[in-house]
């Protein structure tokens, strides 16, 4: 469960998106701080883009708020993902 969020962040660089966000207090890891991100290819960032755009308007900032919420909810990330058929890796911290 979120205590408290950075909200999210993307980066889009050499054709390719990064999506992240910080979550902070998480009482899963006794109080400690959670980071998630995600990371998607060439082709898969083409799909995200693609498949956002037919639903929601905007940056694609404001497309990925839209759908995903300001606290980024990992979930209808997932499902989304899985709906379009795009592919993801991912990587975790927490403190």
């Amino acid at each position: 469960m979120r205590e408290g969020t950075s909200g999210f962040w993307v980066q889009k660089k050499n054709r390719r998106i990064t999506i992240g966000y910080e979550d902070y207090g998480v009482s899963q890891f006794g109080g400690g701080d959670f980071e998630r991100t995600y990371y998607l290819d060439v082709e898969n960032s083409k799909k995200f883009v693609s498949a956002l755009k037919k639903e929601y308007q905007g940056t694609l900032e404001e497309m990925i708020e839209s759908a995903f919420g300001r606290n980024f909810n990992d979930r209808k990330f997932w499902d989304f993902c899985k709906d379009h058929e795009i592919e993801y890796s991912s990587s975790t911290w927490s403190g």
